[in-house]
């Protein structure tokens, strides 16, 4: 029989203590539920508060319409009728015969390039150029057979080529650019004399620009084209005493002309006269820019810029007159205040005034705003 076994005296159990927390510690560590609703409240409210904000500003903002304000700077000028001239080279023809073009109209040709060859008699359509039949001809055979044998036989040659064979090459004298039109102005300009002619007086002295057509017969000192210096060109205009006096003094002035009128030119006083009679002055300005097309003007209307002003550019609409007195709505600080302003220029959908900052917000529509009205920016 098994021997039950007895517990060590000397060993003792202990009890432990339960886990549990009490009711008034649970309320101190865990949020109630009103703390949970009361944070969702406060959230909905702020987030409501800034969509009512942003809306009222939005609404704002699309009820009056400001602009900002820049510096600008404003050409102040009159308009002139006047004439253009060159450094033209008129070429005369070196003999009677029919011309033939190796160049075409604006085309810029260096010294001494060949500009067109005039024939004793008119080539048929499909002939060859005198040069090029001459090769295979019985002459040149001859004197090819000269060049290995005897000079007395090249002498008859070269009277046989310049009898039969008749043709003449126009060279250019200078460089430049090639003009087939003749207009009869062509004895003005810096090696001659400026015109100073009335519009009806010019209307006159031009004529129907004429060119002449290849194959077109032609007699010896007849004009032929010209060829123009493409550096530099002229306008002469004549100013009433009241104008030219506004320019008469400045050494270079600003001009835009009819043709290009979004292009301006810088021009050079290179002569200035005055008519004793009745005080016009004849002013000649040189330019060394060139614009589209201008080797084929003469007559035309040029605005000249005599001084410049600088202020602020505002819409019309915005102007607004208090007392007699004009000026524009501006936003400071959220609030709408009126300022007064000094009208420098006029032109068809603008002002140019001064007293104005930049980057100011001018109202554009001043009847829809009072002064010290107040809005949300």
């Amino acid at each position: 029989m098994r021997k039950r076994r007895t517990k060590p005296a000397y060993l003792k159990v202990i009890e432990g203590r339960k886990n549990t927390v009490s009711a008034d510690d649970a309320a101190k560590t865990v949020p109630s539920r009103a703390v949970y609703l009361s944070l969702v409240l406060l959230a909905s409210l702020l987030i409501a508060q800034i969509l009512v904000g942003w809306a009222w500003r939005a609404v704002s903002r699309s009820g009056v319409h400001t602009l900002p304000t820049f510096k600008s700077t404003v050409d102040v000028s009159f308009s002139i009728p006047g004439t253009i001239t060159f450094d033209e080279n008129v070429l005369l023809a070196p003999c009677t015969g029919y011309i033939y073009y190796k160049i075409a109209e604006g085309q810029r040709v260096p010294l001494d390039k060949t500009l067109a060859r005039i024939t004793a008699a008119p080539l048929e359509k499909g002939d060859k150029a005198p040069a090029e039949k001459a090769e295979n001809s019985e002459p040149v055979q001859r004197f090819k057979s000269w060049f290995l044998g005897g000079k007395e036989e090249a002498e008859e040659v070269v009277s046989s080529l310049t009898q039969d064979e008749c043709e003449t090459n126009v060279l250019a004298p200078c460089p430049g650019v090639v003009s087939l039109r003749l207009d009869g102005l062509e004895e003005f300009g810096p090696h001659g004399k400026f015109p100073y002619f009335s519009e009806e007086e010019l209307q006159a002295k031009v004529c129907e620009p004429k060119v002449l057509n290849p194959g077109e017969k032609v007699h010896r000192f007849e004009p032929l084209f010209k060829i123009i210096d493409n550096y530099y060109w002229y306008f002469s205009a004549v100013l009433p005493p009241d104008l030219g006096r506004l320019v008469a003094g400045r050494t270079e002035v600003k001009l835009y002309f009819s043709f290009a009128p979004a292009t301006p030119v810088w021009g050079r006083k290179v002569e200035l006269t005055e008519n004793e009679k009745d005080g016009a002055l004849q002013i000649t300005w040189c330019i060394g820019r060139e614009l589209p097309d201008v080797f084929n003007r003469r007559l035309c209307e040029a605005e000249i810029v005599y001084k410049d002003l600088q202020g602020v550019l505002v819409p019309k609409s915005a102007i607004q007159e208090i007392d007699g007195k004009p000026g524009v709505y501006i936003l400071e600080k959220g609030t709408i205040v009126f300022k007064e302003v000094d009208v420098l220029l006029e032109r068809e959908h603008d002002l140019l005034v001064k007293n104005l900052e930049e980057q100011q917000r001018i109202v554009a529509q001043p009847a829809e705003v009072k002064e010290g009205q107040r809005l949300n920016w």
